[in-house]
């Protein structure tokens, strides 16, 4: 049965925006939540932020240069990706390979918005775009269980998108390996991503067997083409790939992402809900998960851009509140096969 929000009597922060329904939160004498409370002060933050800048950009200065493209850019077309992929070029003058999974449900202006940023950035750009079949089945099954996935991953993302993810960031890997690309980048921000991801190593061999078990498992709920869109080549071991998200040693409004990347010619889509730029799927799974877990898959993100003043407290709960009705979503869940009682 799923809990709707407002149907729990909650407790929230009074600093940011998460809640007592969000799982492993508690709260002290004084309503302040316990991410708050171990949260550094901003000084000690900027200095974390600028050592895992340094130490990214030590990376980037040994691989500039070697190869055609120095990076693979996990490129949604929404905005914080947009703002990456400028950064990497403008910045850091490196050869990119922008790459976007057409996942079905992408917003009729995310084409327009990767040809006008990738133009005006001189970027090579692939779109990929998975079997159809494929990808119903597998976010039929995301929007009517949450086992394919651990518990924690219901922090940060709808069982949707953590499913859709998954398939992105294995296709960059495959990517990387097939192109012998020695970064992968990703568009993540504060809240989305644990703040000690900003880069890191993935040693594909230590990993192997790991990944083997969640492929089965993937296989297990998702059919056999699961294999094919979350495994990976069997020389895969031999190489190592790292992995920066350059968003989290930024400190960025909205609002300033926004006119940056606009000098590109990139517009914000008007067919993808508050908390998206590129997808109208994600309406979905903001929908199911509210309902489900009795908080917004968003607001470990929000929370996180409140407490360091990138976000208005009140604008922040707009947000949460401004959760989509189901005549609005109705047609993505028709499309799927899903029914209202499924959900």
């Amino acid at each position: 049965m799923m809990n709707r929000p407002g149907s729990l009597r909650l407790t929230w922060c009074r600093r940011c925006v998460l809640n007592s329904a969000v799982p492993g939160i508690s709260f002290d004498d004084t309503g302040l939540c316990s991410i708050c409370q171990k949260t550094p002060p901003e000084d000690t933050l900027a200095e974390q932020r600028a050592a895992s800048r340094r130490e990214m950009e030590d990376i980037i200065e040994k691989t500039r240069g070697a190869r055609p493209y120095d990076c693979v850019v996990a490129f949604s077309g929404g905005k914080d990706s947009s703002y990456v992929l400028k950064t990497l070029v403008e910045i850091y003058k490196l050869s990119c390979l922008a790459v976007t999974i057409d996942n079905g449900f992408l917003s009729r202006g995310v084409v327009d918005n990767c040809k006008a940023v990738c133009g005006a950035l001189g970027v090579d750009h692939i779109m990929f775009t998975p079997k159809t079949p494929f990808m119903t089945a597998m976010y039929r099954k995301s929007a009517t269980s949450e086992e394919m996935h651990p518990r924690s991953a219901i922090q940060r993302a709808s069982s949707i998108c953590n499913s859709c993810i998954g398939v992105i960031n294995t296709h960059m890997l495959r990517i990387a390996l097939q192109q012998n690309i020695p970064i992968i980048a990703g568009g993540y921000i504060g809240g989305q991503l644990p703040k000690d991801t900003a880069y890191f190593r993935i040693n594909l061999k230590a990993n192997a067997q790991q990944r083997a078990v969640a492929v089965r498992r993937f296989v297990g709920h998702f059919g056999e083409d699961a294999a094919d869109y979350f495994g990976l080549p069997p020389n895969a071991a031999d190489r190592d790939v790292v992995v920066i998200n350059p968003m989290l040693g930024l400190m960025l409004r909205e609002d300033e992402i926004i006119e940056t990347i606009g000098k590109f010619g990139w517009t914000r889509p008007t067919d993808t809900g508050v908390t998206s730029t590129n997808c109208r799927l994600n309406d979905l799974g903001v929908y199911i998960h509210s309902r489900r877990h009795g908080f917004h898959p968003y607001i470990f993100e929000m929370a996180d851009q409140v407490r360091h003043g990138l976000l208005d407290r009140e604008a922040a709960v707009a947000k949460l509140r401004a959760l989509p009705e189901y005549a609005q979503i109705q047609w993505i869940a028709d499309r799927l096969g899903v029914g209202h009682n499924e959900i």
